[in-house]
């Protein structure tokens, strides 16, 4: 079986907004897969980047090392309001915590548990995982569309979180 005509291309959401496209080449792609994969992507008026084909790629890599330190900060006790600003004004069109709370906060949790299990005994939880931990498991505080997350979401309108200043 040939897996020379295997790639992948990873569109970000949302993808009318979004110019980046990973594009994931296996061990067997061809040149000629790739290029006209390109070809496609430039058509499509999007900015590619070429990764191999492995657990994160590279944008998942980069956003969860920024997401984990965002994190870590709440669990020192820094309100989520002002790490999101911090963010906003070094230009990002979002902070972290207001990003994750739109993605929800169970999909990052059960990415650092499937990493725990690829990883296997030498992997040792960080302080970011810690708090993502705690908020889904302990506090119930998943996300947006649970209601609560990093902030509280009542009548459609994010508000800072007493709970969560409280706790941390």
């Amino acid at each position: 079986e040939s897996t020379d005509r295997f790639i992948g291309l990873h569109f970000f959401s949302p993808v009318d907004r979004m110019p980046l496209v990973e594009v994931i080449v296996g061990k067997g792609t061809s040149a000629a897969t790739l290029a006209e994969s390109l070809d496609l992507v430039k058509a499509l008026r999007k900015t590619p980047i070429i990764v191999n084909d492995s657990r994160g790629f590279f944008t998942t890599r980069v956003i969860s090392a920024y997401i984990q330190e965002a994190f870590a900060m709440v669990g020192e006790g820094i309100a989520p309001a002002l790490i999101d600003n911090a963010a906003k004004l070094a230009g990002f069109p979002v902070g972290p915590l207001a990003m994750m709370d739109e993605l929800s906060l169970d999909n990052g949790y059960k990415a650092a548990l499937a990493e725990r299990d690829a990883v296997g005994p030498t992997w040792k939880p960080s302080a970011g995982f810690l708090v993502n931990e705690t908020m889904c498991t302990q506090l119930n505080r998943r996300g947006r569309r649970h209601g609560a997350g990093f902030y509280d979401y009542e009548n459609n309108q994010r508000t800072p979180s007493k709970l969560l200043a409280s706790h941390f």
